[in-house]
C-alpha cells in the first residue's frame, strides 16, 4: 500500500515538473512568453468549452481576436529559436541572389542586327 502512494505522489510531482520544465527558456529560468501563452490557451479553451457547452454567443471576431493573440504570443515564445535555425539558410539563399546578380548584363559578340550576322550564327 505505502508503495502505491509513493508511486501516485512520483506521479504527480513528475507532471509537476514537466509542467514547469515546459515553462521554463534554455537557462533554466521561467518564461514570461511561455507562461503568457499558456495562460492565453487555457483561457481560450474555457472560452470554447464554455461558449459551446453554456451560452453559444461569443462572436467570431472574440476566436479571431484570441488566434491572433496566441498567434504572437507562439512568435514570441519560439521566435529566437526559429530565427537560430533558419537564420543561416535565409543568408545562403541571400548570397546566392547576390552572388547571381551582375552588375552590367552581357553583351553578345556578335548581335542579329550585325550585317555579318548570319542564319547558323546563334549559339
Amino acid at each position: 500500500m505505502y508503495q502505491a502512494i509513493e508511486a501516485i505522489n512520483y506521479s504527480r510531482n513528475t507532471r509537476r515538473m514537466m509542467l514547469k520544465d515546459i515553462l521554463k527558456d534554455e537557462r533554466g529560468s521561467l518564461s514570461a512568453a511561455r507562461i503568457f501563452l499558456f495562460v492565453s490557451l487555457v483561457f481560450t479553451g474555457a472560452v470554447i468549452v464554455a461558449d459551446s457547452l453554456l451560452w453559444a454567443t461569443v462572436p467570431n471576431a472574440a476566436y479571431a481576436l484570441m488566434g491572433t493573440l496566441g498567434t504572437g504570443l507562439l512568435a514570441w515564445a519560439a521566435g529566437p529559436r526559429i530565427a537560430q535555425h533558419f537564420g543561416p539558410q535565409i543568408g545562403a539563399i541571400a548570397s546566392g541572389i547576390g552572388a547571381a546578380l551582375v552588375r552590367e548584363p552581357r553583351r553578345p559578340d556578335l548581335l542579329d542586327s550585325s550585317p555579318t550576322f548570319k542564319e547558323h550564327d546563334e549559339r
